[in-house]
């Protein structure tokens, strides 16, 4: 009886999360899975941590420059998923990088420079 309730407890909850927040929460899932902490996510976006929670879980989707932000982060990730593994790719987001005036890009994607280090991991990935 309790596993049945548990389905259907599981079902309702999941009936309530907007269809378009299932894609935000994989690409959460797959920018976090590189080492990016829920926090750093965060400040790379814009966002509040408990922002990015809600987001990771589904009860919001992100709005405004925090999705552009976040879809950005998702392709440099996708870029360098070419060449690192999920540890290569943490690995490489922060440490300091010669072609980005020994800045780390993770850094420079907190300021917003996004074209930059994309540029960089094209590059990295064989890309330019």
């Amino acid at each position: 009886m309790t596993d049945t309730r548990n389905r259907h407890e599981e079902q309702q909850r999941q009936q309530h999360i907007a269809p378009q927040s299932l894609t935000y929460i994989r690409v959460i899932e797959e920018v976090t899975r590189t080492g990016i902490t829920q926090s750093e996510l965060g400040k790379v976006v814009g966002a509040g941590t408990r922002s990015v929670q809600n987001w990771a879980n589904g009860q919001n989707a992100p709005r405004g420059k925090s999705v552009t932000r976040l879809l950005d982060l998702h392709s440099i990730v996708t870029v360098l998923a070419d060449t690192y593994t999920d540890e290569g790719i943490d690995i490489w987001l922060r440490a300091r990088n010669r072609n980005l005036d020994m800045q780390r890009p993770i850094d420079l994607l907190t300021t917003g420079h996004f074209d930059e280090v994309l540029a960089e991991a094209r590059w990295v990935a064989g890309g330019m």
